[in-house]
């Protein structure tokens, strides 16, 4: 039975951030408050897009951000994001062909995002038109959002594997300790929008490029377990 692999979606597969960046900025313009630049928006991104509103507002007030403020710039986030995505949203050089052949040996493939789901799907099949994603889940009020490990699962028992035959790839602490909880098994990669020190402490391959990554997972057998003990999770 062939290993099956579920992809985080941002900062692993896609760089996303101009997409992103030019939602947020719109709905902070306007409801009055500054932009932010596309730097400090990346060190943001990858707990869903409520947890990206209330850390775009936290410097604007003393204390609290009230949750007038939050739900306004939310909504105005969800508003705009629906059409920015699709010009500021593109896959890193290598990674359709990689799926591709993934896909053609066998491996069932799966998208797991914190992205909300109504946007996760059709970038997805925007993006990877001809990849044929078995699953494509973005956060919805079905499961709670990564690190919690209901929506991995569900992907996994839908494929009719154990977690063991199970790789979670992504690009952040979020992917790993959800690998953890889940009891997957865990690959990522270092060109997304984490930090290198919480990347490292999951003591998992760390790949650098897509070429590495390709063969990291076509070599299914040496597929590592992330060494942290179930329920431990690391910060970024």
């Amino acid at each position: 039975m062939k290993t099956g692999f579920v992809f985080d979606l941002d900062g692993t597969l896609v760089d996303s951030i101009p997409g992103i960046a030019r939602g947020l900025n719109l709905a902070l313009e306007s409801l009055g408050y500054p932009e932010h630049s596309v730097e400090a928006i990346r060190g943001m991104v990858g707990r869903g897009a409520r947890e990206l509103c209330l850390a775009a507002l936290r410097g604007y007030f003393n204390g609290p951000v009230p949750e007038s403020a939050f739900e306004a710039l939310h909504a105005g986030f969800m508003r705009e994001y629906r059409h920015t995505w699709e010009n500021g949203t593109v896959p890193y050089a290598g990674i359709c062909e990689m799926l591709l052949q993934l896909a053609e040996e066998g491996h069932p493939l799966g998208v797991l995002s914190n992205k909300p789901h109504v946007v996760t799907v059709p970038l997805v099949h925007h993006v990877f038109p001809d990849v044929p994603f078995r699953t494509v889940m973005g956060f919805s009020e079905r499961f709670p959002r990564k690190p919690e490990p209901d929506s991995l699962l569900s992907i996994v028992h839908e494929w009719g594997r154990k977690p063991e035959k199970a790789c979670m790839v992504g690009d952040s602490a979020h992917d790993g300790n959800t690998a953890v909880n889940a009891g997957t098994r865990l690959v990522l990669v270092g060109w997304g929008y984490s930090t290198r020190a919480a990347l490292d402490a999951f003591h998992v391959p760390v790949c650098g490029s897509v070429q590495e990554l390709s063969f990291c997972l076509e070599h299914e057998e040496n597929l590592p377990f992330p060494v942290l003990k179930q329920g431990d999770e690391v910060s970024e």
